[in-house]
């Protein structure tokens, strides 16, 4: 039999939500703790897979201490409780967080979602219907997409018959930009397939992915900086979908680095987990919003430049369905933090 699943309720509560946590179908085991600050030892030897935090006024210090438990266990679940007057105030606060947001009281069943949801990745990022969606883009691009690439090419093929450079440079020209699109129709798909997690494991090597990324790149423009701590740095995993994630993640490290912000990576090995980190800074990224930054197509929104809206938010997509967590926070300095991690 599995054993129960260990809940820390943390700040003010009503005995009621303790009764509704004792009533799930799977009855965990749980504890309260006045505040996090007030937890200690007793706190951290339990080790919760799940904090169920309910911010007290003096909420500020409390968040700075729930993101050092984050530090502490990077994988652990987070839902944040507050009553429906709270709950834009406190939802926006989730988001940067990485976590579930409830408002109490509440349908039983309403927590036992929230419960889920927080222990297995956070909430879905997007309704069903934006999977259908990018699935249905993506294959009614696709044919027409190919169709025209096939006939520049064969006009390529003509105009290199006559030697005539001018004509065949902007044949060129067009299937680049047809490459893009393609790339583009790509990544929608892979989001698509990605939600629902990987379609095989095995051990994958970030630091070997993020080598290919960094391979790839496009030359001639500025380019975030990288740091690779000691490893190991092996997660079991779908490596195709792992490579997408981390070269959009590159990729739009470096975007950000051309529009002229601070832009730096970093991938660390935490004792049962590893972890990806982009940090970005300066007057060009202050319109990233953090609680949307996985939005689709926000940081275009944000920045009014074309081609940075699915990186953040394919990256994010294939962490959680890899199990893994990812969440956007300001730091005091006004720097953006981006962390992904995923479960070793």
């Amino acid at each position: 039999m599995d054993r129960p699943v260990r809940i820390a309720v943390v700040g003010p509560i009503d005995d009621r939500l303790l009764a509704d946590l004792a009533a799930l179908p799977s009855p965990p085991e749980v504890r309260h703790w006045p505040s996090l600050r007030a937890g200690g030892v007793p706190l951290l030897s339990f080790q919760p897979e799940l904090l169920a935090v309910a911010f007290g006024p003096d909420a500020a210090e409390e968040v700075g201490a729930l993101r050092f438990h984050q530090g502490l266990w990077p994988l652990v679940g987070i839902v944040v409780l507050t009553d429906a007057a709270g709950e834009r105030q406190h939802a926006a606060l989730a988001a940067t967080l990485g976590a579930e947001c409830l408002a109490r009281p509440c349908p039983p069943e309403h927590l036992a979602a929230a419960v889920e949801a927080a222990r297995h990745g956070g909430p879905r990022l997007r309704p069903e219907a934006l999977l259908d969606l990018a699935r249905g883009v993506a294959d009614e691009t696709n044919n027409p997409l190919l169709f025209a690439a096939g006939h520049l090419q064969l006009l390529r093929a003509t105009l290199e018959a006559t030697r005539d450079a001018a004509a065949r440079d902007q044949v060129e020209a067009a299937l680049e930009g047809m490459q893009r699109v393609r790339a583009a129709v790509d990544r929608l798909r892979l989001v698509a397939e990605a939600a629902h997690g990987p379609a095989r494991r095995e051990s994958v090597d970030l630091a070997a992915l993020l080598a290919t990324a960094v391979a790839a790149r496009r030359g001639g423009r500025a380019t975030a900086t990288l740091a690779i701590a000691p490893g190991p740095h092996a997660v079991p995993g779908d490596p195709e979908q792992l490579q997408a994630a981390v070269s959009a993640l590159v990729q739009f490290a470096d975007d950000l680095a051309g529009l002229g912000a601070r832009s730096h990576l970093e991938l660390a090995a935490l004792p049962a987990a590893r972890r990806l980190q982009l940090t970005v800074g300066g007057a060009a990224v202050q319109a990233l919003d953090a609680g949307q930054t996985f939005a689709p197509f926000q940081p275009n929104r944000a920045l009014r430049t074309p081609g940075l809206g699915l990186g953040p938010f394919l990256a994010r997509t294939i962490v959680v369905g890899h199990g893994g967590r990812a969440w956007a926070q300001r730091e005091a300095n006004g720097d953006l933090r981006l962390e992904f991690v995923l479960p070793a």
